[in-house]
């Protein structure tokens, strides 16, 4: 399960436990075990045919899709044209949309060649939603700069990722490896990790350890694989459950990240979560690793190799700011930024917590809200799609 859809799941589940609301989950794909949970899910769309040069060919789909709904919210996660078309359907029809930036690229216009119109119409779509969303939600405060200069939204909400937290580590964890975590594709730059662990060379102290799916059996993928078996030091454990990922990271000294680019990835809270620093290649959002001690930014892969020995050799240094990392983590990135969301969704809470919280009661009797989720355009194994959030 990516990023995007961790997060989709985990507001679902919020909304679910804490707000009077029928959540309608679109998807154009999903695992075919999955059987939702307290919602509807709705698979609007398929990848056969023409669908699978741009998400733009959704329009009619969608469009239905949220018209026979006719949902009181509308919340869409990751930039695509799902975006375009669900800001759309909410100002026609005079209902709030929400935005979810899920990566930098999303809000940053790339040059596209003339002859790919397919790329351009996508692009329009996308440009569309962002100028025209009711409310956007940034992730870090850099997108929330990215899209005030590029589109013009000097109003967009700054709300960081969240996590349902978990029990600090037990002192007796072994602490024995060095983890890479992400889906096996060119901008996670897996390859940079395996020159990192080919570096340590077969004595060091530590194994170096990969999870993530690999998303195609394409000649790039062949030989990625290739190199990952040349190397006596590290292991490739493929695709994990979630409480897998958070045994592994336990286990950990350090979480490495050698992403081109990311949005806010969920595997730096889950790792600071497990009191786990980070060293980041190229990535720091809003400058977290370096301007608060949660990890290092190396910049280059010497670098890389020099700050993973550090806190690989350094136990009091690695501590430190392990247990800085985990209340970093549980301050701001708690479950309570799914209740910022639904505020501003206008989501009425239910009663049993309207009772707990008088404030909330002196609204009256709350009116139940049908919200229509619209996820992100990839499918995962245990849970829908997230190609249109809610």
């Amino acid at each position: 399960m990516g990023g995007s859809q961790h997060q989709a799941k985990l507001l679902i589940e919020r909304l679910l436990e804490r707000y009077d609301v029928d959540v309608h989950y679109l998807t154009v794909d999903c695992g075919p075990d999955h059987r939702p949970d307290g919602y509807t899910l709705h698979r609007f769309s398929d990848r056969n045919g023409l669908r699978r040069l741009g998400y733009f060919f959704d329009a009619l789909k969608l469009h239905r899709a949220l018209r026979a709904l006719e949902p009181d919210a509308v919340y869409q996660q990751v930039g695509c044209a799902h975006t375009g078309i669900a800001a759309w359907y909410a100002r026609r029809h005079g209902i709030p949309m929400v935005w979810r930036v899920s990566s930098d690229r999303s809000v940053t216009p790339q040059p596209v060649p003339w002859w790919r119109v397919n790329r351009r119409i996508e692009r329009a779509f996308l440009e569309y939603g962002i100028r025209n969303a009711d409310v956007i939600l940034a992730q870090t405060r850099a997108q929330q700069s990215l899209i005030a200069r590029h589109y013009g939204r000097a109003d967009a909400y700054v709300v960081p990722n969240f996590h349902p937290g978990a029990p600090p580590p037990k002192p007796e964890r072994r602490r024995g490896s060095v983890l890479w975590i992400a889906n096996l594709k060119p901008v996670k730059n897996p390859q940079a990790f395996v020159r990192l662990a080919a570096r340590f060379g077969a004595e060091a102290p530590v194994r170096f350890v990969m999870i993530g799916a690999a998303m195609r059996n394409d000649r790039w993928t062949r030989a990625l694989l290739r190199e990952i078996d040349a190397v006596p030091n590290l292991d490739y454990l493929g695709a994990r459950t979630r409480d897998e990922v958070h045994d592994a990271l336990a286990d950990a000294r350090v979480l490495v990240n050698t992403s081109h680019s990311e949005g806010f990835s969920n595997t730096f809270i889950e790792a600071w979560m497990c009191e786990v620093p980070v060293v980041s290649l190229l990535v720091d959002p809003d400058g977290l690793l370096r301007e608060h001690g949660l990890g290092f930014l190396s910049g280059t892969e010497e670098q890389l190799a020099r700050d993973v020995r550090r806190l690989v050799d350094d136990e009091r240094l690695r501590s430190e700011m392990g247990k800085r990392c985990r209340e970093h983590a549980l301050r701001h990135h708690s479950m309570e930024n799914v209740d910022r969301i639904a505020a501003m969704l206008g989501l009425p809470e239910k009663p049993s917590f309207e009772a707990a919280n008088p404030a909330g009661a002196e609204r009256g009797e709350p009116t139940r809200s049908r919200a229509a989720v619209a996820s992100v355009p990839r499918p995962f194994a245990d849970a829908p799609d997230a190609s249109l959030g809610q």
